[in-house]
Formats: C-alpha cells, sequence, structure tokens
C-alpha cells in the first residue's frame, strides 16, 4: 500500500470569558507525546520543524524589505456536517473572515485596551485573507465547501476531507468536535498544524481546524492561525497554561517568559524571570497566542517569525502569497472585508435534506433547502406523486398517499447558473396495512431485490458510499443467502491522497440500517426474537473494536425507534452489541470476509412485549463502523410467539389462500363465510389495487379462485381480507 506517515498536529485551544480551565483542558503536550509514541518518526520531523522557532528571526526591517507590501493568504473553509446547526451560514464564515483580518491588521476594537507597557510593540502582521474564489479544477466557488459526512464530529487528522492543494489554500475545517477520542474529547475549540515539510507526512493534514459550537468564534481563529504560521505559545513547555510554578517560553524576544492565562485576564501577571526589568517585567497576557480572555495583539517579533515562516519552503507557506498563486485561485483583486456582495457570483450547488427517509403513509416530510456556493435566487423542488407535487419554498412539507420508494428533486438557480440534485430513492413510505401478521421467519432465500430495497426490507446508506447491505449467496446460516454488509475494498494499490487511500480512515463512524418489513403483533403473545449474525475484524487487540450493532424496534413504520436490549450466546446481555461479543470470527487481516462454517455465526435474541398499537411493528439493525471495520452478515431472522385470538379473522374465516408462491395460476381463496359479505382486495408493492373482488356469499363454506388474479407479474404481493369487524392481510407471492 502506498502510504506515508501522518504529519505532526499542534493541538491548542483559545478559551472563552466563562469557560473554566477544567472544561477546556490544553491537548497539546498530551497530543505530541501520544503522536510521538504512534509514529516515532515524527519525532525528528518536529524537532527538526521547531528551527523555525528557535533560529535567527529576521528583524522587522528585514522581513520589510522582503515584501513592503501585504501578503495575501488565500482561504477555504469546509462545513463538514450532517445537515444540522453545525451547518453554519456563508454569513457566519464572511462576518468571521472580517474580524480575523482586523486582528491581523491590529485594527481590532480590543487594541484600544491594551495596557502601555506593549502598547508601543503592537504588530499590523500585514497578512490579509481572502476566500477563494477560484476552487483547484478551475470552477468558481464562493470559497466555502458545504460537505454532508458523518465526519462532523471527528477533526483528527485521519479525518480531513476535501483538502485543497495545501500550496495554494489555508484549508479550514468547521467540524462538531475537533478531536474524537482521549481525555480532552468535547473540549478543544480547535487546532492547527505547525508548518511542516514540502512533501510526503506534511502534505495532506496540513489546515486548521475549528469546533463550531453552532457558530465559530474569530478568537480561536485568530490563535489557530498564528500556529499554522509556526507562532507557539508564549507559555511553551508549562503542563498546562496557568499552572502554578511553573515557566514556559516561545523563544519570541518580545514575548516575555509566562506561565499563562487561562480563561483569565491578569494584567497584573508578572513573568517568570523577576530579574528582568522594563517591558519584561509583566507577561504580556493580552497576547493573542496565549489563553487569556482578553486577547488582541501581535508583537512585532511575532510579526518578524511569521513573515520568516511565510518566506521559507517549510509547508509550502511560501507559495500561499506569490502572484501566480492568487491569479489561479482568483484572489488577485478580491475586495476586503469580503461579504456575499463582494466574492464572485457562483452558480449554485443543489443539496436538500429531510430528517424523515422513513414514514407511514400520510404523514408529512419536512424538507430543507441546504444549497450552497451561491445566493440562491429561485428554486423548483419536484416530488413523485407527493402533496404538494411541486414548491418554490426553501422548507416545503409533504404527504403521499401511496407507499414505495418516493423520487425528491431540487433544482436552484441564480444569474450565473443552475443545478439540480435528483434522489430517485429518497423517502420510503410505508404502506398502511402489515406486510406479515404475527411469528414471521426470514431466511432470507425468498427475498428478491427492487428499488433501493431488499424484498421489503428497507436499505438505508445515507452518505450513498460503498458499503450497503444486500443479499448475497453462498453464505446463509441455514441456506445458500443472507444479507452482507460490504464494508471491504481493496486498496492495496491506492494512490496517496487519493479517495481509495482515504478509504478506511474515513469509514469510522459512518452508519448503515436494514430494516426488517412490517408485521402486525397486536395478537401474539410471548415474542421472541432470534436473528444469527456473523462478523470478523480488522482490530489485533479488544481495545480497538469499537464497531457497534444495534436493534431498534419502531411501532410507527420507522419514524421513531426504541433501542432494543439484546442477549448475545456466551455474553450478557446490552443494547449494544461490540467488542468481543461482535466478533464471532476472529480476525480478517483486511480480507474480504465471508462465513466458511457455522462455527463462524452467533446466536442474538431480545423478548418484545407488544401493545394495541403494533399494527406495523418494523426491527432495524444498525450499523456503526469503525476504521476497522470488515463484513457483518445477518440470517435467519425469526420473531417467534403465540398467535393469540390474533388473527381472529383467519382463525373465524378459516382463510386458506393457495397455492402461495403461485407461477401464474389464479389465486384461490378457501373460507367460511360470515354474516356479511367478504371484500377481496390485492395490492402491489407501490399500494396499487391490481384486482379485487366482493364475494356476497353468507354464512356458508366458498371456495373460489379471484378474479383477475391469473398471469400476475412476478413479485410480491398483499391481499387484504375485510368482512365485517374482520380484516386480515396476507402476503401472496408470484413466482
Amino acid at each position: 500500500m502506498k502510504r506515508t506517515i501522518f504529519s505532526l498536529l499542534t493541538f491548542s485551544i483559545l478559551a472563552f470569558s466563562g469557560i473554566s480551565q477544567q472544561e477546556i483542558p490544553c491537548g497539546t503536550e498530551e497530543a505530541l507525546k501520544a503522536l510521538h509514541t504512534k509514529f516515532p518518526q515524527l519525532k525528528a520531523e518536529y524537532e527538526q520543524n521547531q528551527t523555525i522557532h528557535t533560529g535567527p528571526i529576521a528583524t522587522v526591517a528585514e522581513a520589510e524589505a522582503k515584501k513592503a507590501t501585504k501578503y495575501i493568504v488565500p482561504v477555504v473553509f469546509h462545513i463538514l456536517h450532517m445537515y444540522g446547526s453545525e451547518n453554519i451560514s456563508d454569513a457566519t464564515i464572511y462576518s468571521l473572515m472580517e474580524e480575523l483580518n482586523e486582528d491581523y491588521s491590529a485594527s481590532n476594537a480590543g487594541l484600544s485596551n491594551i495596557i502601555p507597557m506593549f502598547d508601543s510593540i503592537v504588530a499590523d502582521m500585514e497578512i490579509e485573507f481572502r476566500l477563494a474564489a477560484i476552487d483547484p479544477f478551475g470552477n468558481c466557488t464562493n470559497g466555502i465547501e458545504h460537505i454532508q459526512t458523518h465526519e462532523t464530529y471527528i477533526g483528527e487528522t485521519v479525518s480531513k476531507i476535501n483538502q485543497w492543494d495545501r500550496s495554494h489554500y489555508l484549508n479550514i475545517w468547521v467540524v462538531n468536535e475537533p478531536n474524537s477520542g482521549g481525555p480532552t474529547q468535547g473540549t478543544l475549540l480547535g487546532y492547527a498544524t505547525f508548518p511542516g515539510g514540502t512533501d510526503g507526512s506534511g502534505f495532506w493534514t496540513d489546515g486548521i481546524v475549528l469546533r463550531d459550537y453552532t457558530t465559530v468564534n474569530t478568537e480561536t481563529l485568530t490563535h489557530e492561525a498564528g500556529h499554522y504560521f509556526g507562532l507557539a505559545h508564549p507559555f511553551s513547555g508549562v503542563s498546562v497554561a496557568g499552572a502554578a510554578g511553573e515557566c514556559g517560553d516561545d523563544g519570541i524576544v518580545d514575548t516575555p517568559p509566562t506561565q499563562g492565562s487561562f480563561s483569565v485576564c491578569n494584567l497584573d501577571l508578572a513573568t517568570c524571570d523577576t530579574s528582568l526589568v522594563g517591558l519584561d517585567t509583566l507577561a504580556n497576557v493580552q497576547n493573542w497566542m496565549d489563553y487569556s480572555n482578553c486577547a488582541a495583539m501581535f508583537t512585532e517579533d511575532q510579526k518578524a517569525l511569521t513573515h520568516n515562516t511565510l518566506e521559507g519552503i517549510s509547508g509550502q507557506r511560501n507559495i500561499l502569497w506569490q502572484d501566480t498563486t492568487l491569479m489561479e485561485t482568483g484572489v488577485m483583486n478580491a475586495t476586503m472585508p469580503q461579504t456575499a456582495l463582494t466574492v464572485p457570483l457562483c452558480s449554485p450547488v443543489a443539496d436538500f435534506n429531510s430528517p424523515d427517509r422513513t414514514v407511514c403513509t400520510g404523514s408529512p416530510v419536512s424538507f430543507k433547502d441546504a444549497s450552497w456556493n451561491a445566493v440562491i435566487e429561485s428554486r423548483a423542488w419536484e416530488f413523485e406523486g407527493g402533496t404538494p407535487a411541486t414548491s418554490t419554498s426553501s422548507n416545503p412539507n409533504v404527504t403521499w398517499d401511496t407507499p414505495g420508494w418516493k423520487r425528491v428533486k431540487l433544482t436552484v438557480t441564480n444569474a450565473a447558473g443552475s443545478d439540480t440534485r435528483d434522489e430517485v430513492n429518497y423517502i420510503y413510505v410505508s404502506p398502511d396495512w402489515p406486510e406479515n401478521v404475527g411469528p414471521t421467519t426470514f431466511n432470507m432465500e425468498t427475498v428478491n431485490t427492487w428499488g433501493n430495497g431488499t424484498g421489503f426490507f428497507i436499505v438505508e446508506n445515507p452518505e450513498d458510499n460503498h458499503g450497503k447491505f444486500s443479499v448475497v449467496n453462498g453464505y446463509g446460516y441455514n441456506g445458500s443467502k443472507a444479507f452482507k454488509l460490504n464494508t471491504y475494498k481493496d486498496i492495496s494499490n491506492a494512490d496517496n491522497f487519493t479517495e481509495d487511500w482515504f478509504y478506511n480512515f474515513r469509514l469510522g463512524g459512518s452508519i448503515d440500517n436494514l430494516i426488517m418489513p412490517s408485521i402486525d403483533l397486536r395478537n401474539t403473545a410471548a415474542i421472541t426474537v432470534t436473528f444469527k449474525f456473523a462478523y470478523a475484524t480488522n482490530a489485533t487487540v479488544t481495545a480497538d473494536i469499537t464497531e457497534k450493532l444495534r436493534v431498534y424496534t419502531s411501532r410507527n413504520c420507522g419514524e421513531s425507534w426504541t433501542p432494543k436490549v439484546v442477549s448475545v450466546e456466551g455474553f450478557n446481555a446490552s443494547s449494544t452489541i461490540t467488542g468481543e461479543s461482535l466478533v464471532t470470527a476472529g480476525y480478517a487481516s483486511n480480507a474480504d470476509f465471508a462465513p466458511t462454517t457455522n462455527t463462524m455465526w452467533r446466536e442474538a435474541s431480545f423478548s418484545y412485549s407488544p401493545t394495541a398499537q403494533d399494527r406495523l411493528t418494523r426491527i432495524k439493525f444498525e450499523f456503526t463502523a469503525s476504521d476497522l471495520s470488515s463484513n457483518l452478515y445477518i440470517d435467519d431472522i425469526i420473531v417467534s410467539g403465540i398467535l393469540g385470538v390474533a388473527d381472529q379473522a383467519i382463525i373465524d374465516l378459516n382463510l386458506v389462500v393457495f397455492p402461495n408462491p403461485t407461477n401464474g395460476e389464479a389465486i384461490n381463496v378457501n373460507y367460511t363465510a360470515q354474516n356479511e359479505p367478504t371484500h377481496f382486495i390485492l395490492r402491489d408493492t407501490q399500494g396499487k389495487v391490481v384486482a379485487q373482488e366482493l364475494i356476497e356469499t353468507t354464512n356458508t363454506t366458498v371456495s373460489k379462485a379471484l378474479d383477475n388474479t391469473a398471469n400476475l407479474s412476478a413479485g410480491c404481493y398483499f391481499l387484504e381480507v375485510k368482512s365485517g369487524d374482520h380484516s386480515t392481510t396476507q402476503k401472496v407471492v408470484v413466482l
């Protein structure tokens, strides 16, 4: 496998007013130690890169002689989201850019409060950030990407996606959580990479990651951009900012040694070196690279170091601001501050979302226009078979009266052009009749594939990635067929930095669902659901087996789900099957795992107590992958129990439907007619009535072939039977 090693990240945070040290610990030292332990090669690279900090620093005059005008840096924001509040607006980014440029041009409001002792060394960094106007492929862009991905909660190195050429763009990712694990999980506000090598390990990890907090804050970005340009914390070397009795230094002359400030603003804080006189008797707690809540300035020597970084080859920072780069990224003549009016007018990118992907017939479905890259001037929705069938609203509500997979289409337009997103199978509308009644067995042998579902199973793959549930032949437990969730992909020959190269890293956290057909369980008692599963892992130690299998039930067509406590043979019952209880077949060795013997399977079960609402009960299997996932197989799902007066209709009518399956013969019914006529309605999987007959005969035994039921197309049908208070539904298969 063509792989390079990870680059060094420096994790850092900037505290807000009112956020305590306990809530936001510094992860710098911890992250560095962990990274060096995992990748010893990085230690030497880190020490080499530190020469940026400890080597000769150009004087301000020298730096200015190199470049008399501002350094212009093209910027791209990657907003990683799952259509929640973390999908922050473009307006938020425009405001963030304006404030960032104020901080780096020494025009921010906070400078009015700088204490006199440091006022004389406040630096205009002479760096201007501009949102890119041309993307790496030559397309028009507003410098902001909105990317749907489960990785919105992950900011680790391996999860950075859609990086634009780091020699031409400062890449900034906005996520829900900058760090996905460890003691500081959920606490960091952001992190950045120090300037790395010109290629190899530093190439694909370069940039800044920010925690959104629904609205990203400028203070964090200003701080992290400082790291990106090579600036260290003024308290470098201490265990945590503000630690009593400890002292640190960044190696920069005009930033005095300090213990650092954490979420406080102590303007009387002395330097760690009491022998220093004059300017250096006070710590510069108002420095952007500290953690105080009154940061507002950079110093002249920080400016000189930053300009050294921009002039040097490390991390290709010296290419960012070149005229050729500015022309290629479209920012040569950009106007700042950038707003929706000053960025280029590009064609929009159509995107939409609905939180409701599986609903009951007649239930309202809400949609949201999530299109990006430009201001939308008009939009046109199309909802196949829906009410309404079309809409121009940004957030329409739609209902469907017929079951099946529904097509949704959105076209967005402005003066620069238009774009369309067309999803053929986007919403699944469940029929308002049960697809099965009472105890039921699914051994997958007769399951047929159709649409985006398999038989009457619903397959959900929200991110439309490589792996999804499907029926495979040759690997069943008691038969030849089983459901397989394929997570394996051969990437042994993948080139560095391609999508395939990232595949395993991007797998972690993705979710796939397998949803069973609806079952009427209202009159079934003592219900136990059992199923067989087979799974192997690419993890070599138990602690790394973090993938999860969960089981849920729904009484409302899948609009809401309840987790079940599942017993796995040989293990304690739990709501999550993970770790050793999940792995039935050991180590997969990065292979396309398939169960070859029944010893590779394990049985799991849970009990279920039905209520009067269980007319359309569904069961869902949810698998959450890890970076070390292998293939999952599910087979022999059995819903057992005692049929009560349940289907009193079947009992009272003595109903028999035959032949079933049928090879094209007419469907026959044998039943005891009650004191009212009996109505037979045959529907296809879309709810369309394909045949119906009202038999007026009462109070006698009836045996009859139903009209218009011969020579039906192959597939599954539902026969609904109604007679007075009696009603039932039978599934009929035509081969």
